[in-house]
C-alpha cells in the first residue's frame, strides 16, 4: 500500500526545497533551497557520533526546518501556501470575513470547497501530512527517554508539530470531538518510537485526540529541559503549551486548558491601545507574538501570500480597489465606540472615493487595515499571540461557571483594547470571550476552529447584511468539513467509499 500519508524522502525534498516559478513571471515565486537532512544521512551521523551530540542536533535540526518551511511553502496556486492559507480558508467560511469579489478564495468563502476532488481539502492534506512525514524522521531517531537538553529539544519540538498538523487535520476532515468520540478519525502515520502502532485507516475521533494531547504532554516535559530556542519561528515550551491548550479546549478539559494557556503566556506582554492600532501584524519581533514565521527575501512567497491576500494598502489581490477583505457589518457594530480595534476597520459613514490614490478613501465601507505589508513582501506570518492565550483561559474559567475569575483575565485583555468595558465587568461568560476572539484574532486563523468547537453555525443573511454570498448554515453542517482527497482514497487500500465524509 502507498497512500499519500506515506510521502517518500524525495518528495519531501522536492516539495520543501525547490525553486518554483509560476505563470505570472519567471520571478514571482522565486524561494531558496535549504539544506535538508535526509533519514538515511541521519542513520548514519547516529550510529557514528559517538557523543558528537551536536554534530546529531545539526542534522535533526537541518530536517526540522524542512517541517517549519512546509508551513510557508507555496503549492502551486496563488491560494494555497501553507498554514497561512489553511486558516484564511477557514476564516473565509465564517460570518467574520467578507469578500466582495469573486477572485481567490471565493469557493471557501462560498462554503463550497470540500469535495473530495478538489484542491483545497487535497492541498490541505498533502501539507500537512509532509509536516507529519518530516516530524516523524526525527521522532523515529531519538528515542523519548533520550538525556540530552539538546536532544530533548529538538525531540519536543518534532512531536509538537506533528501533534499540530494531526489536530488540525482531525479538525478539517471530522466533525468537532464532543458527541463524535467514536467517529471515524484520520489515518495517524506513526513510528516505531511511538507509544502505539500507526492507524492507516480512519480509526476514531477519541483514538486521534488521544495521540495529540498524550504528544503534547509529553512535548511539553521535553521543552522544559531544553535551552532557549534561537528565535521565535521554532517551538518551544510556550508554543508546545499554547498548542496544547487549544486541544485541551476541543474536548472540554477546562483545568488544563486554562493552565497551559497561563503557562503559554508566560513572558509576553499585551500591546497597548495605541500599539494595538499602529501595529501592522507583520512583524515577528512584535512583544506579543509567541510563535510565527520569519519572512525573508529567501522565502517570501509574494503575490501566492498571506499579506497578498488581507492587506488593503498596496498591490496585491486584496488591495483596496480590487478584493479586499471586509469585516462582518453585525460583528462591527457589536464594537463599543470605545473599542481601539474599530480603528482596523473603515466605519461605514465614511465617504467611499474609488477614484482617489489614498487607500483610505478608496477602500469600502467595513474594509480592514488592519494588515500592513512590508516592502518586498517580507510580511511576517503569526502562528500565536499571547493575546489568544488570555482568552483560551477567560473561556476555561467561563466553562467552569466561575465568571468573576474569567472577568478578571479577560479584562486584563479589554483594558488595553476598550478600558470602558473592562470597567463595566465584573463576570464574563463564554459568549463575551467568543465575541471578543472573534474581534482580536480577525482573520489570523483561529476563529474557524472555534465555530466547530463551540457548535455555531453560520448566518450570513441577516437585515443589512453586507455579505456578497448571502447563505446560512447550521451548526454541524458537512459544508464545513473536507472530505479525504479522492486519491488517499483511491490509493489507501484500508479505506473503503464507506470511510468517505458526507458532502454537504
Amino acid at each position: 500500500m502507498k497512500a499519500i500519508i506515506e510521502i517518500s524522502k524525495n518528495l519531501f525534498i522536492i516539495a520543501t526545497l525547490s525553486i518554483i516559478l509560476v505563470s505570472c513571471g519567471d520571478d514571482l515565486l522565486n524561494t531558496d533551497t535549504t539544506e535538508y537532512a535526509t533519514l538515511e544521512q541521519i542513520n548514519e551521523k547516529m550510529q557514528g557520533a559517538g557523543d558528537n551530540i551536536d554534530g546529531i542536533v545539526a542534522l535533526l535540526n537541518a530536517t526540522m526546518s524542512g517541517a517549519y518551511n512546509a508551513m510557508i511553502t507555496y503549492q502551486g496556486r496563488h491560494d494555497s501556501f501553507g498554514e497561512m492559507s489553511t486558516g484564511l480558508s477557514g476564516d473565509l467560511m465564517t460570518e467574520d470575513v467578507v469578500m466582495n469579489y469573486r477572485t481567490h478564495f471565493i469557493y471557501d468563502y462560498d462554503i463550497d470547497n470540500n469535495a473530495a476532488t478538489y484542491a483545497r481539502p487535497t492541498n490541505t492534506w498533502n501539507y500537512l501530512y509532509l509536516v507529519v512525514s518530516a516530524c516523524n524522521e526525527i521522532i523515529e531517531k531519538v528515542q523519548s527517554d533520550v538525556e540530552s537538553p539538546k536532544l530533548q529539544g529538538i525531540l519536543g519540538e518534532a512531536l509538537a508539530l506533528r501533534a499540530y498538523a494531526f489536530h488540525t487535520l482531525i479538525q478539517r476532515y471530522q466533525q468537532t470531538y464532543k458527541g463524535n468520540e467514536t467517529a471515524p478519525g484520520i489515518p495517524l502515520n506513526l513510528t516505531e518510537n511511538d507509544d502505539r502502532p500507526k492507524v492507516r485507516n480512519r480509526g476514531t475521533v477519541e483514538a486521534v485526540y488521544d495521540k495529540i494531547l498524550t504528544d503534547y504532554e509529553k512535548a511539553v516535559e521535553l521543552l522544559s529541559n531544553a535551552p532557549a530556542r534561537a528565535n521565535k519561528a521554532l517551538i518551544d515550551k510556550n508554543v508546545a503549551s499554547g498548542l496544547f491548550a487549544r486541544a485541551l479546549m476541543v474536548v472540554g478539559d477546562w483545568t488544563r486548558a486554562a493552565e497551559y494557556a497561563r503557562q503559554a503566556r508566560q513572558g509576553y506582554t499585551l500591546m497597548d491601545a495605541s500599539e494595538i492600532v499602529a501595529d501592522g501584524f507583520n512583524n515577528i519581533n512584535n512583544k506579543e507574538w509567541i510563535w510565527g514565521a520569519d519572512i525573508t527575501s529567501e522565502t517570501t512567497t509574494m503575490f501566492a501570500s498571506f499579506f497578498s491576500h488581507v492587506c488593503s494598502y498596496d498591490v496585491g489581490y486584496a488591495e483596496s480597489t480590487f478584493a479586499p477583505k471586509l469585516i462582518d457589518a453585525r460583528l462591527y457594530g457589536q464594537m463599543s465606540a470605545t473599542d481601539v480595534r474599530k480603528a482596523w476597520f473603515k466605519a461605514p459613514d465614511l465617504p467611499v472615493d474609488g477614484t482617489s490614490p489614498i487607500t483610505e478613501v478608496n477602500a469600502p465601507s467595513y474594509c480592514n487595515f488592519k494588515f500592513k505589508k512590508v516592502d518586498g513582501w517580507l510580511a511576517d506570518y503569526i502562528y500565536m499571540r499571547a493575546s489568544e492565550m488570555y482568552l483560551i483561559e477567560a473561556e476555561a474559567l467561563a466553562q467552569q461557571n466561575r465568571g468573576s475569575e474569567a472577568a478578571t483575565i479577560l479584562n486584563e485583555l479589554m483594558d488595553k483594547r476598550d478600558p470602558a468595558w473592562a470597567a463595566n465587568h465584573a463576570t464574563a461568560t463564554v459568549e463575551d470571550v467568543f465575541l471578543n476572539k472573534r474581534i482580536e484574532l480577525w482573520a489570523e486563523g483561529h476563529i474557524f476552529y472555534d465555530y466547530l468547537r463551540l457548535k455555531k453555525g453560520v448566518e450570513r443573511d441577516y437585515p443589512g447584511s453586507n455579505h456578497m454570498v448571502k447563505q446560512n448554515q447550521p451548526a454541524g453542517s458537512w459544508k464545513f468539513i473536507y472530505q479525504i482527497p479522492q486519491a488517499e482514497m483511491d490509493n489507501n487500500d484500508e479505506l473503503t467509499e464507506q470511510d468517505q465524509n458526507k458532502l454537504s
